[in-house]
């Protein structure tokens, strides 16, 4: 592996170094706006060329030109100016402000088009954006940031996967990630490991892999009309991802960037009793086998220092011992760094980065490795021909994930529900690891519960990943106004995971090991022929293209699983009793017809067509009557209003637009419209057996569902755009989604698939951007992002029944899709209330008990309708700040955590008013009305409150939250220190991230500790809190 990384770095360094090119004569200046305010981040390219900088922040440049080229100064807002290059060698510019819109984004398929012209929503994040806080997952950076996206990341921190939801679900049970594209290159972004009912671990998912320090910007196309060029993948919004490259440097440049971060437990919400301690019935554990018993168990007396014997047998001061998780977690902490070197001329330009991430995470002996290789080059052969290559090379291990969910394992668990009395610190051992003579150190008398610190140092949860992501695109202008384009790529990985249960485990004394290799191949091919802004007439202008493509995705796995450890310690399928082992083939290919039309009337008015064609395998059988390709189409229309008609000074720009589109999506599974068989084992003489596998009936003659969408907005600038309001509507429409149905029980199958699911999705989508100061010294940038987001289940399945997907440990609660409702309710047991709401009780052995209802009905929903970001910007002189205060509301949370806390007596809640000694009398009344009167003694207020979380309304509670996500604080050296330097750039920043909530809903957890990141939103069960984050980042320019 070491052999091979070096061979690909040195091929990196050796293409490198033939581009290089030698510094020429420099021209220098500076660049201001209107009122001489310097220009950060302004454009100077000489035209003609691919040789191009960037000023400084003081608006300061320095570039090669020789005297008779011309240099193109341009900015956002301000129109762009041409200097001629004389005998003097310095040029400053100052810009005016252009009411025009010439914005440019990245759109479909890695075509560059003019904001004004978009029919549709398309909203672009800056990599500068993203690198004012630098974050370990480039995606989980747009948490708060664009409207109508909806991201969860994970408590995992920097191995995590993330949840990406674009305008509402699209499928009722399939995926809802958008599609990832990466330098006009389709990525794989399966997730690698996901928690569910009896556990798991999250070793993250494609996207997570992306090295941030190599992004240049991020672009989310979140509508049908946006997205339709992609057809049937783009059911769920596209994000794409462009990578930096060497425009703006010309000779050699070199950049480093360098991150620190700490990482700490949050505890800031953890708020339970610390005035019971263990034991049961107001008792202290009387001895050992009681102390085991007691660990989860906070029922017994005051503490107040008696002496009592513990788990282990030792007697110990019976008194309040902390907070066990401060003592178990620990600082975690991440060192990024990257170094980067940057080349241009008249031709092209080159830029190549290696990046060396390390981490150690806050749960003890877990730990992320990456390096990421980049390599991005621009080339001009000739007037005509125009190549970019893009190549990311990523080695990745993982080692000692945490179990997330059920307990076995989940250490946290463990810290969580001790009794106050309990110190976690006595359950180390003399090894320092959980273990006494070689197997685990027995901490409590349940056989599931692991002891934490044998938990985090003997499970083996770790894996290797070894990407290479690839894209070559090549441009012939075969005349003015025609040319042919193609563009080929690849993703691939090499993907291994090792899992074992150690050699004495409680509830596996001899322990089990699981091997899994997974080789994931990707290609991608399109081809163009296109026209670029061609006259019709003196007022029409098309701009188009025709293409085809293919994609072409395969997927090979082993696996070998072995139980009962022979030789203790040693971690191998070789060493087990009994062993097995598995293999796993798919592929599948989807061919492509396309194409796009915008036609422009006199700069002001645009329409935009786009068709494309795809062809299935997953569809293609024999003999089938459903078509094996679907047809999808898109409108859109903008109108600069602004630009037609004189609206007056004070607007700066209007734009109208509307979108209508259809796209698809599901029926991506290989194999699923006929019966399958697989090798099943060994009969007779070692003779291979074989047998039909799968649940599910074939449908020969299932097809992709169909997405509508419509949308309209408006985007407003004021006040020489000091004021921007980017408004939409938008309402879709899945139909035919792919579902379960009922199977006759004769068939031997459990269900069938058919086209009968849909789910509506209605919403807003706002963003405001206000610019109240922006003086010489001082400027502040203000920005406020609303999303509220309408979801409906229209139909299910063949009888209108409900789809029920995933369930928490506690098993009285699903995460359910039911008709009329909401995606996502939350459907379990409940409490029986009066027609006021008060709780019902029924008498249990002489003593009141809350009566619980074990039918279900819809206790909220997991998914929240509504997103808010607010952020901030803030430049005085040298200085700059910013924050980003984001939330979410309108959803619920199961929490797991807080039922469980109440039935072992930590929640506040199970201390009554004048403590556990006077009695507790619930509120709520009888079967008949009346109030409950009944007191119940101390010795059995554990019934009480055991019997209570028994309840799935026990542990839901609203999951709203206002949070501060981010904080920065940044100087830059200005260039009168730097003269004279051979540094061109530095600044320094300190960084925070998830430093506390504002406001919190939910009880003792962290409201994004959801274990789950599928369609099953809303579940937590002892999840981990999200970090709080602190660091320095150091950026130098060479």
């Amino acid at each position: 592996m070491k052999t091979k990384f070096t061979k690909i770095c040195m091929s990196f360094l050796m293409f490198f170094a033939l581009t290089l090119s030698a510094y020429a004569q420099q021209i220098t200046g500076t660049v201001t706006d209107d009122n001489g305010v310097p220009l950060p981040g302004a454009t100077v390219v000489v035209q003609g060329t691919s040789v191009g900088v960037s000023t400084d922040f003081d608006g300061n440049y320095s570039i090669s030109a020789s005297q008779g080229d011309t240099l193109v100064f341009s900015f956002v807002g301000y129109a762009s100016q041409s200097v001629a290059v004389g005998s003097s060698s310095t040029v400053n510019v100052q810009l005016q402000p252009d009411n025009t819109l010439d914005e440019v984004v990245v759109t479909a398929l890695g075509v560059k088009r003019n904001t004004k012209a978009l029919g549709y929503s398309v909203t672009e994040v800056e990599g500068s954006e993203l690198s004012a806080n630098p974050s370990t997952n480039a995606i989980n950076a747009l948490q708060g940031k664009v409207a109508g996206v909806m991201v969860t990341g994970s408590a995992m921190g920097a191995k995590g996967s993330s949840r990406v939801i674009i305008r509402g679900a699209s499928s009722l049970t399939g995926n809802n990630q958008p599609l990832y594209v990466v330098d006009g290159i389709t990525i794989n972004n399966d997730n690698l490991g996901a928690a569910g009912t009896w556990g798991g671990t999250d070793f993250g998912d494609g996207v997570s892999s992306i090295n941030p320090d190599d992004v240049e910007s991020i672009s989310v196309l979140k509508g049908g009309a946006a997205a339709a060029l992609y057809g049937s993948r783009a059911s769920n919004g596209v994000i794409i991802i462009t990578t930096k490259n060497g425009l703006g440097k010309e000779g050699l440049g070199i950049e480093v960037n360098s991150t620190t971060q700490f990482d700490f437990i949050n505890n800031q919400l953890w708020d339970v009793q610390s005035t019971y301690g263990s034991g049961r019935e107001g008792q202290v554990p009387a001895n050992q086998a009681a102390a085991l018993d007691d660990v989860y168990s906070a029922w017994g007396p005051r503490m107040e220092g008696q002496l009592v014997p513990g788990f282990d047998g030792v007697t110990r001061p019976y008194s309040y011992n902390g907070d066990n998780s401060d003592k178990f977690f620990r600082t975690g902490s991440t060192y990024s760094n990257t170094i980067s070197f940057s080349t241009g001329d008249q031709n092209g330009n080159t830029r190549y980065s290696i990046t060396k991430l390390d981490n150690d995470d806050i749960t003890p002996n877990s730990a992320l490795d990456r390096t990421s290789i980049g390599l991005n080059t621009n080339q001009k052969f000739g007037e005509n021909i125009s190549v970019n290559v893009n190549v990311k090379y990523v080695h990745e291990d993982q080692g000692g994930n945490p179990r997330l969910s059920d307990f076995p394992s989940n250490s946290n668990y463990s810290t969580k529900m001790y009794a106050p009395s309990v110190d976690i610190m006595n359950m180390v051992g003399p090894n320092g690891d959980g273990t006494l003579d070689g197997v685990e150190l027995q901490t409590n008398s349940g056989t599931f519960s692991q002891n934490p610190w044998f938990a985090a140092y003997n499970f083996v949860n770790d894996s290797e990943k070894e990407r290479l992501i690839g894209s070559a695109n090549i441009r012939w202008d075969l005349t003015d106004f025609l040319y042919v384009r193609g563009q080929v790529g690849t993703d691939r990985y090499d993907y291994h995971r090792t899992i074992s249960t150690p050699f004495g485990t409680r509830y596996q004394p001899l322990g089990s090991i699981g091997e899994y290799k997974l080789t994931f191949k990707q290609y991608d091919a399109d081809f163009f022929l296109g026209t670029d802004n061609l006259a019709v007439t003196d007022d029409l202008n098309l701009t188009a293209f025709l293409g085809v493509g293919s994609n072409y995705q395969q997927s090979e796995s082993v696996t070998a699983n072995g139980s009962q450890f022979i030789v203790p310690g040693l971690i191998n399928v070789k060493n087990t009793a009994a062993q097995s082992n598995g293999y796993g083939f798919s592929e599948k290919k989807i061919n492509s017809a396309f194409g796009s039309a915008e036609l422009g009337f006199k700069d002001y008015a645009y329409l935009t067509v786009t068709a494309r064609n795809d062809w299935f395998s997953t569809l293609s059988l024999a003999g089938k009557d459903a078509p094996n390709n679907d047809l999808y189409t898109s409108a859109s229309l903008s109108l600069v209003l602004s630009d037609a008609l004189d609206l007056g000074d004070a607007v700066s720009f209007l734009k109208l637009r509307a979108g209508v589109s259809e796209v698809a999506g599901g029926a991506d599974n290989p194999y699923a419209l006929s019966l399958t068989y697989g090798i099943v084992g060994q009969g007779h003489m070692g003779a291979s057996l074989g047998a039909i596998t799968g649940g599910t009936i074939p449908n020969s003659e299932i097809t992709p569902f169909e997405k509508e969408e419509t949308e309209f907005g408006f985007d407003l600038r004021l006040f020489d755009n000091r004021v921007s309001l980017d408004a939409t509507f938008y309402d879709n429409s899945t139909i035919g989604d792919i579902v379960g149905v009922s199977a006759s029980s004769t068939s031997g199958f459990g269900s069938a698939l058919a086209n009968l699911g849909q789910i509506d999705n209605s919403g807003i989508e706002l963003l405001l951007r206000v610019k109240p100061v922006v003086t010489d010294d001082f400027a502040m940038e203000l920005s406020f992002n609303y999303t509220n987001n309408d979801s409906e289940v229209v139909a299910t399945n063949d009888t209108g029944g409900n789809i029920s997907m995933q369930e928490p440990r506690t098993r009285n609660l699903r995460v359910t899709h039911i008709v009329g409702e909401r995606f996502g309710a939350l459907f379990g047991t409940f409490f029986e209330r009066d027609d006021q709401g008060r709780l019902i009780h029924e008498m249990n052995n002489g003593y009141p008990r809350p009566k619980i209802n074990n039918s279900r009905k819809i206790l909220g929903f997991g998914v929240a309708p509504q997103q808010l970001g607010i952020g901030a910007s803030f430049r005085y002189k040298d200085f700059n700040a910013g924050f980003l205060i984001e939330g979410k509301s309108g959803g619920q949370i199961f929490s797991g955590t807080n039922a469980l806390l109440h039935g072992a007596g930590l929640h506040k809640n199970t201390i009554p008013a004048g403590g556990r000694e006077g009695g507790f009398v619930p509120d709520g009344v009888m079967e008949d009305g009346t109030p409950v009167t009944v007191s119940i003694p101390q010795s059995r207020q554990a019934d009480y409150w055991q019997h209570w979380d028994n309840a799935a309304e026990a542990g839901i509670t609203d999951s709203d939250y206002f949070r501060m996500r981010q904080m920065s604080i940044g100087y830059n050296f200005p260039s009168s220190i730097l003269d004279g330097t051979f540094i061109e750039g530095l600044s320094v920043s300190v960084i925070g991230k998830n430093l506390f909530f504002i406001t919190n809903s939910v009880d003792n957890v962290d409201p994004e500790s959801s274990y789950n990141n599928s369609n099953s939103a809303g579940l937590e069960y002892f999840g981990m809190a999200v970090p709080r984050t602190v660091g320095v980042n150091v950026n130098l320019k060479f």
